[in-house]
């Protein structure tokens, strides 16, 4: 959308774990290190810990990719499965035909497709991503996938890769001695702020970026501390900042701008009803019911759209609309926002949201001439509608 308007080849902030967008911070390079380490020297069970966002997919993307010819990897991301499930998907990634009906018989289809891949001079490799979803009972049967060995080494290497829930999961007594196999393990912690404008750097330079102010250096600092160094969120935030930016004719983001964009965000962040904050003290529905409380927003933002006309109209004589009163009409659009963000996952509350805003902004245009009044009076106002009309 933007990537011509800031002379970029393709997107940089995508948030799918693109191997060739891989920045190796010293915590990366340490946990690549780590998985290396595990595959080289034959390791049973290498874990991988990291919060949400990390990068932990982007680094097992990385280290398959780069695994020699003579490796035969099966790559595991559905985790919410039962003992058979996973055993029944293990023997499809690796493409082992195996019509049987019990656990029993999986496994030894397993061993023998692993007994054959020893034989044949080649390595197998199980990575599991998202492994804080798997049950404790999947888990043991993880262990019992590693006893299959040689005697000298394991016939199978794990990877087992997850959010902290996953370490709480194996410290449980009853996964002791699934622990004990564990022989390499490293926590990914978020980038430090030192980190974030070379990471930003990082991506633009991989998306052919021709110039690397695209942000301005007292935004910097602000997407650190909105996001904590999490990537996933650096890249959400650099991204929709972009797109604002794009929206607004701008070369660069700066620190308002950027401060715009987050409160925009705040919106899909959980936080204390949105509605009682945003528009003092209306209530936030329980378990659904939208049309009630969109009526009433509907009905303030009439309310403030009127009271901005009478304003705007007594304002001619020198005075202008109430700034508090614009204030309130953005804080409403924003509040709106919000309530569309907390219906998305429910088409049916989805679709009456949507036909609450259409009859909000019919109501809203009804006074657009008072609208355009304020926006000659205010440029700031004008970024709010616009604001909500890009919504």
């Amino acid at each position: 959308m933007y990537e011509r308007h800031f002379g970029l080849r393709e997107n940089p902030f995508r948030i799918q774990a693109n191997p060739d967008y891989l920045y190796l911070s010293p915590k990366h390079d340490r946990a690549l290190a780590t998985l290396e380490y595990g595959l080289l020297e034959r390791k049973g069970f290498v874990v991988l810990v990291g919060e949400v966002g990390a990068g932990k997919t982007t680094l097992l993307n990385y280290v398959l990719g780069r695994l020699p010819e003579d490796v035969n990897v099966a790559f595991v991301f559905h985790t919410n499965l039962t003992k058979s499930e996973f055993l029944t998907l293990i023997l499809t990634e690796f493409e082992v035909a195996a019509t049987v009906d019990s656990d029993a018989d999986r496994l030894n289809a397993l061993y023998d497709f692993l007994l054959a891949e020893y034989q044949a001079g080649r390595r197998v490799v199980l990575m599991v991503d998202e492994a804080q979803n798997l049950a404790p009972e999947v888990l043991e049967q993880v262990r019992l996938l590693a006893n299959l060995e040689t005697g000298s080494q394991p016939l199978l290497q794990i990877i087992l890769a997850g959010q902290p829930g996953l370490g709480k999961t194996l410290a449980r007594p009853d996964l002791e001695q699934l622990r004990q196999r564990v022989a390499v393990t490293y926590h990914l912690a978020p980038l430090d702020e030192e980190e974030v404008a070379p990471y930003i750097h990082h991506r633009l330079e991989c998306a052919g970026a021709q110039r690397f102010d695209l942000f301005a250096d007292d935004a910097v600092p602000l997407i650190y501390r909105h996001t904590h160094g999490v990537p996933r969120l650096i890249n959400q935030l650099c991204d929709t900042a972009l797109v604002a930016a794009f929206a607004d004719e701008r070369d660069s983001v700066d620190a308002a701008l950027l401060e715009e964009v987050v409160a925009e965000q705040a919106a899909f962040a959980p936080q204390p009803p949105v509605a009682e904050a945003a528009a003092g003290g209306l209530p936030t529905p329980a378990g659904g019911g939208l049309t009630p409380l969109l009526t009433r927003l509907t009905a303030a933002v009439e309310g403030v759209a009127v009271a901005v006309r009478e304003a705007g109209l007594a304002g001619r004589g020198g005075g202008g609309p109430s700034r508090e009163l614009v204030d309130l009409l953005g804080r409403l659009t924003t509040t709106i926002e919000a309530l569309a963000a907390h219906a998305a996952d429910s088409d049916d509350h989805h679709r009456e949201l949507l036909e609450e805003v259409r009859r909000l902004a019919e109501r809203v245009d009804r006074h657009g001439d008072a609208g355009d009044r304020a926006t000659h009076l205010d440029p700031a106002n004008d970024r709010e509608r616009r604001r909500f009309w890009r919504w």
